[in-house]
């Protein structure tokens, strides 16, 4: 067996045995309540036994001890709380013996014995401390001290759009496939088929860098023949066209319809009566 098991195995049976130990702490509680209803022979010692718990609970508890001091006190009310109204009861069961005092303290047992099994104080408290511990706010003279720092610091803000926003988190990162690029546009086009997504270079003046098509269709899971980077037409290397979708068929044009465009611009009233195929090479060669 692993050694990582035998400690999950320790683990929670430690833990088991801590909550079942927490258990009978409250119906041991809950019983020397009931017991001070009927005696005041048993409240004095569980008065002391539940000072001394909580005593040696709060302060000698390993995870308790060592508490973040900004979650401290708050750890010690929640931990401390169920002694303090088991210990008043008790005090209160030895100095009012009224009828209505009985029923009183009867009912303080009761909603103190179902309110500490379902809440489990001891066991919150513990949450508590490990929660991550809070940040504390700096002092003026850290804050005049980093101040100069964050001035040489550049903080790019994630734009706005779904698009440039993943790009900017994913393929733009120290790293990534498209590192120091950023989207400026995106839309379909022909007829929604492909996806055109306008990119630019993030320094002024620095061409788009090369961006490996194998990466990005790993990065975006999207087969590599439907990937394409082009150049704008009519602008510079700084910004580049990312195209998404099946390259559209290149479309027959056939003879007639060349003719039929020439003749309409350019020799009016000439129609074409036959087409002849020659090979060049064989006459020039023959």
């Amino acid at each position: 067996m692993p050694l990582r098991t035998y400690i999950d195995t320790i683990r929670r049976a430690g833990t088991a045995t801590v909550s079942g130990v927490g258990r009978l702490a409250t119906l041991a509680g809950g019983g020397a309540m009931t017991a001070g209803l009927l005696t005041d022979a048993t409240t004095v010692p569980a008065i002391l036994t539940t000072i001394s718990a909580a005593l040696a609970g709060a302060f000698l508890s390993p995870r308790l001890g060592l508490t973040h001091p900004m979650k401290r006190a708050v750890v010690l009310t929640v931990y401390l709380t169920p002694h303090t109204v088991l210990v008043a009861n008790l005090a209160t069961e030895l100095v009012w013996d009224a009828p209505e005092g009985r029923l009183v303290q009867g009912v303080v047992a009761v909603l103190w014995t179902a309110g500490v099994w379902w809440l489990r104080p001891a066991r919150l408290a513990k949450r508590v401390a490990k929660w991550p511990a809070p940040v504390a706010e700096p002092d003026a003279t850290e804050g005049q001290e980093s101040a100069a720092g964050a001035e040489a610091e550049v903080v790019a803000e994630l734009p706005d759009d779904p698009a440039g926003r993943w790009w900017a988190l994913n393929a733009a990162k120290a790293g990534g496939v498209a590192e120091g690029t950023r989207v400026i546009g995106a839309r379909p086009i022909e007829g929604g088929r492909r996806v055109a997504v306008a990119l630019a270079a993030t320094e002024r003046g620095e061409p788009v860098p090369d961006i490996k098509i194998k990466r990005l269709s790993a990065l975006m899971a999207v087969p590599e023949q439907l990937l394409a980077v082009e150049p704008i037409p009519g602008h510079g290397a700084g910004v580049a066209m990312l195209l998404i979708g099946p390259a559209p068929e290149p479309a027959v044009v056939h003879d007639e319809d060349v003719w039929s465009e020439i003749a309409r611009s350019a020799l009016p009233g000439v129609a074409l009566i036959e087409i002849n195929e020659y090979d060049m090479d064989k006459e020039l060669h023959p």
